[in-house]
């Protein structure tokens, strides 16, 4: 695959604090995207992404995706620091813990 030049765009990754999330927010910077990160809980997790792409290129807000409100508030925030919103990247995993052989459909809405 080829690589993307991102030089100059901005982007939002929900739960980018660790696992596919936080690779997702460093290949953005490695392609020259600003990104602001989502986390839910861990406060460290989140600063050491920001810490590996620098604090002039990069955010970390914390709060809820399932959220309306927060999702305004991540997109104002987002705007106020960086102007713009290019990409979104939605990986936050906001399901129930339930079983998965006994969950009904409605449990995913």
């Amino acid at each position: 695959m080829a690589e993307s030049d991102l030089t100059g765009k901005v982007a939002i990754v929900t739960g980018g604090s660790k696992g596919i999330g936080a690779a997702t927010c460093l290949a953005l910077a490695n392609a020259g995207a600003s990104v602001v990160l989502n986390y839910s809980s861990d406060a460290t997790q989140a600063n050491e992404v920001v810490q590996q792409i620098g604090k002039d290129r990069s955010l970390a807000i914390k709060g809820d995706a399932g959220s309306l409100t927060f999702i305004e508030d991540l997109v104002m925030q987002t705007v106020d620091g960086f102007g713009k919103i290019d990409i979104v990247i939605p990986n936050a995993a906001v399901l129930p813990m339930n079983n998965l052989e006994t969950a009904t459909e409605a449990a995913f809405d």
